[in-house]
């Protein structure tokens, strides 16, 4: 029964049971103070006919209570007889007075009675109105508060009633409104500090393109002029690679970037990592060895993963001189499949290791273009898939970066 089983309409129906209860008493009280009085009534008539018999006829006193006690009927039929002789047959003017007699006693507390049953009534159905009427306030003035984007504010009611469950649904409402609110302003400031990024890191190739131009608009030997030329097209490259790398990384920030769920093989991705690399390796005649696991594999994005990869040999390209050696190593076990990317160049700070995947930020060996956002995409590309990137690294001897891809989470 669903009116039973809401809290309001089961507190109603309780206070009016109690109400009726309090009435049926109050009623029976009232059926008791009347039969006390016919009876009291009964007895003075009875009273009445002894009085008068015994004063005629003293000496026929027991017989007259006797047959009084319990008449027979012939007694009966007989005494209707002769009250029909004198017009006493239904005891007109006797009842009348004790009709009147009760009527005046028991009339002002039947009509109290039905008065005060009636009011009670009126006051629970008045009381659970004002409580519907509070509640629907109370639940206006809050959708107001939400309105003006205020969420502070709790509603929430462990009852079972309709209003404790919309109560609760609201509640539920305000809170996916509050996280979509807070996810709209993270990603408005997400977007303002990408502008603020993006602005502040072309500033100074763009200063550099408008210095060249300037130069070459002089008309230098064209020595210098291929100089200059060479010098363009760097940094071109560098805001070309910057504004890609940052809108990636944008993407990655508001959880937009599309990942695969493929079965990536260690081998064929460090083979794929280190296509671009191959001139800067030769340039530098750079020892490269790589072994592992040839079977290792683990369920991610291949394309995402490379990028990220690569990124990170490129570092240690970067900061290992002509002849040092770079070492990859891969493996898989139950829990994880792991890359492990070691040189034997300057190494790194400690001061920096703790910064060292923030975006934008540049240790004490960081090349003249570096903008410091390789490292942080690449850690961004691997947290995305359930992955880990880890560095150890100590000044003089090397660094070795440890790449984990967690089973099971992509």
């Amino acid at each position: 029964m669903d009116f039973l089983a809401r809290t309001e309409d089961r507190r109603l129906l309780f206070r009016m049971a109690a109400l009726s209860l309090v009435a049926l008493l109050l009623t029976a009280a009232l059926g008791l103070t009347m039969t006390a009085y016919v009876n009291r009534a009964l007895v003075d008539t009875y009273a009445g006919i002894m009085g008068t018999v015994v004063q005629k006829y003293p000496q026929a006193e027991a017989q007259v209570v006797q047959d009084l006690s319990a008449p027979d009927a012939a007694s009966v039929s007989l005494g209707h007889q002769v009250l029909g002789r004198y017009g006493l047959q239904d005891l007109g003017a006797a009842q009348r007075g004790v009709g009147a007699g009760l009527l005046a006693r028991l009339l002002p507390g039947g009509l109290a009675l039905t008065g005060l049953t009636c009011a009670g009534f009126a006051l629970l159905l008045a009381g659970y109105r004002r409580s519907i009427a509070a509640q629907v306030v109370g639940l206006s003035a809050y959708l107001r508060q939400i309105e003006a984007g205020d969420y502070a504010l709790d509603v929430r009611d462990n009852g079972e009633g309709n209003f404790s469950l919309l109560k609760n649904d609201v509640y539920k409402v305000t809170v996916r409104l509050r996280e979509q609110a807070e996810h709209l302003q993270k990603d408005k400031t997400a977007l303002a500090n990408l502008i603020t990024d993006i602005s502040h890191q072309i500033k100074t190739p763009l200063t550099s393109l408008g210095v060249l131009a300037d130069l070459l608009a002089e008309d230098p030997p064209d020595e210098d002029r291929r100089a200059f030329v060479e010098r363009l097209r760097t940094q071109l490259w560098r805001i070309q690679w910057l504004v890609t790398a940052l809108l990636k990384l944008a993407r990655l920030d508001a959880g937009t970037a599309a990942f695969k769920s493929e079965t990536v093989v260690l081998r064929e991705l460090v083979r794929h990592a280190l296509e671009p690399l191959e001139i800067p390796l030769e340039i530098k005649r750079q020892r490269l060895d790589v072994h592992g696991d040839d079977g290792a594999s683990f369920t991610g994005d291949f394309n995402w993963s490379a990028e990220a990869l690569t990124n990170v040999i490129k570092n240690c390209v970067e900061h290992t001189p002509e002849g040092g050696k770079i070492e990859i190593a891969y493996a898989a076990n139950a829990l994880y499949a792991e890359i492990t990317v070691s040189d034997d160049g300057e190494g790194i700070a400690d001061s920096d290791l703790p910064n060292l995947f923030n975006r934008f930020y540049r240790g004490a060996n960081a090349g003249e273009n570096s903008v410091g956002v390789g490292l942080a995409l690449a850690k961004a590309i691997f947290n995305a898939q359930g992955g880990d990137i880890a560095v150890h690294s100590q000044r003089g001897l090397g660094t070795s970066f440890e790449i984990r891809f967690f089973r099971g989470v992509v």
